[in-house]
């Protein structure tokens, strides 16, 4: 907690700012600027932070997490929220019933 509060008295550090090695904070606008200069001349996409958070709960669906704890680890309130916001990713999980249920009318 103290540590907390030395950082902010010390260099008026605030969650808009990241420190590093050297321990001189750097502005997160700076590290968007980097990124998108970098992935540019590499020839990649630009993606956003928020990317990766959809990134990782496509990947956790799409290997059979279960939707509700996705929904908790993504702090959503709701399971309707992840449900709108991913719907997109149940089309595989939907053939997958489908061939259940074909599987049990040929038994």
């Amino acid at each position: 907690m103290l540590y907390e509060q030395d950082k902010k008295e010390y260099y008026g550090f605030n969650d808009d700012f990241f420190v590093v090695s050297d321990a001189k904070p750097i502005a997160d606008s700076n590290i968007y600027l980097r990124r998108t200069k970098l992935a540019t001349l590499a020839g990649l996409k630009v993606i956003r932070i928020h990317d990766f958070r959809h990134s990782c709960a496509s990947l956790l669906i799409n290997n059979g997490a279960n939707v509700t704890l996705v929904a908790k680890y993504l702090g959503h309130t709701k399971i309707e929220e992840t449900l709108n916001t991913y719907s997109h990713m149940f089309s595989t999980a939907l053939d997958s019933v489908v061939s259940v249920i074909d599987s049990l009318e040929d038994d």
